[in-house]
């Protein structure tokens, strides 16, 4: 692989990742703006906003993270397997961020099972864990393709 074709590689792997994180912070104020009005038991609806606080802190560090790494390309500090390590890192913080949305799901669906009203909620968080679930896959394939094309980074 030429060094033209690994920078395009990184480049689709950072956008990548971007990409997930503004799907994230867009995902998790459509859940925050939504919470107060959906129907659903006070400590499910604590429970859903702790979710979409830590899913909005997750995008906005790997924003910040990802401008990091750019300033540090163009500066010549960091190499592609540093990048493949920072961003697999960065995966790691959203798929954590999003980990808890499951145990919601479930707690939600339990209730939704009791009682009609709090169907809307499960929806909604499903919904939202959906779109969270594909974008974080695209990062992460992403970053595994770097990873494939950066001879340091793979083990090569």
């Amino acid at each position: 692989m030429t060094t033209r074709d690994r920078q395009k590689v990184l480049k689709a792997a950072m956008a990548a990742v971007r990409e997930c994180a503004d799907t994230m912070e867009t995902q998790a104020a459509s859940l925050l703006q939504a919470l107060p009005t959906v129907p659903m038991g006070e400590g499910l609806r604590t429970n859903a906003r702790v979710l979409s606080e830590g899913l909005k802190d997750a995008s906005s560090r790997v924003t910040f993270e990802l401008a990091l790494l750019q300033t540090e390309l163009v500066e010549g500090k960091a190499d592609a397997a540093t990048v493949v390590q920072r961003l697999s890192g960065m995966d790691a913080l959203m798929m954590g961020a999003l980990a808890g949305m499951a145990d919601l799901a479930d707690l939600l669906e339990k209730a939704a099972e009791h009682d009609e009203e709090n169907e809307r909620a499960f929806v909604l968080v499903i919904e939202a864990s959906g779109v969270l679930l594909q974008g974080l896959e695209q990062a992460k394939a992403a970053t595994q393709a770097l990873r494939a094309a950066t001879p340091t980074a793979s083990g090569k």
